[in-house]
């Protein structure tokens, strides 16, 4: 695939039934990444709500790792329309297994007062490409048409925190929604890794198994993929095998995209 566009057009569930839907996913992979499936029950459930509404919360629960080479079947759950709020439950499907789970509020646009962190002052995405700190996974970026731009080089010394630059190659088509459904894909980037920062392990994918256990995101603002958006992550506690990891996503001109909560299994490998 050479660009996000079509990247979307193909995981984007079809619609089978009411509320039921089926997805594919691309290939090779040795399981499915779960930004996808995180944008795929979001495209399923915002089939099943009005336009006016737009998704403002998503909670999610990673319980199987995803076959690549299976139909996904997404089963939307209408729990609650009301006159500003409504909430669709989705469980992901294979082989009649679950293999995830979310729930997603929506709202429709109000006014309200407003207050925002602000952006932290780092590179630009120009400036940080001539860092050349590391590896980006061109595998993963080639398969998904994701640019990433690292700001923080892994390292054997702790940091706190890792910052990356992101964005949608190729376009896509101007639909707010759809554009949220990216960046629901985007956020699972580079989030689970977070909590080996501190501990200075810049080898932890070669010694640790590492999973997704749960997905958070908080969606603030309207957001353009195609546009750089600089990702923050920080892991504020790890313990008993597990990491916590936050992260926070800002367009280029400073507004607070998004922000985002993960626990991962980050087990040490004993074989």
């Amino acid at each position: 695939m050479s660009s996000f566009q079509e990247v979307i057009d193909l995981i984007r569930p079809e619609q089978v039934g009411r509320h039921w839907f089926r997805g594919r996913s691309p290939t090779p992979q040795s399981r499915i990444f779960g930004g996808q499936v995180l944008a795929q029950c979001l495209l399923a459930a915002n089939a099943t709500v009005d336009e006016a509404l737009m998704a403002h919360s998503m909670h999610a629960y990673f319980l199987r790792a995803g076959d690549p080479e299976t139909p996904i079947e997404f089963d939307v759950d209408p729990i609650r329309d009301g006159r500003s709020f409504a909430t669709r439950r989705v469980v992901a499907r294979q082989h009649g297994d679950a293999i995830f789970n979310t729930s997603i509020s929506y709202q429709i646009t109000e006014a309200g007062f407003t207050h925002s962190e602000a952006m932290p002052d780092v590179p630009t995405p120009e400036e940080a490409a001539k860092l050349e700190l590391g590896p980006t996974y061109p595998r993963f970026s080639d398969m998904y048409q994701v640019e990433r731009i690292r700001i923080t080089a892994r390292s054997d010394k702790p940091q706190q925190k890792q910052q990356n630059w992101f964005r949608a190659q190729g376009g896509l088509e101007a639909d707010p929604r759809l554009h949220q459904a990216a960046l629901a894909l985007i956020s699972d980037c580079a989030l689970l890794g977070t909590s080996f920062y501190p501990q200075g392990m810049n080898d932890w994918d070669i010694n640790h198994v590492a999973a997704s256990l749960d997905h958070a995101i908080w969606f603030h603002e309207p957001v353009d993929v195609t546009e750089f958006i600089l990702y923050e992550c920080d892991s504020p506690w790890a313990g008993n095998a597990r990491g916590f990891n936050r992260g926070r996503l800002w367009s280029r001109d400073g507004t607070l995209l998004a922000s985002t909560a993960q626990e991962a299994l980050v087990r040490p490998k004993t074989r």
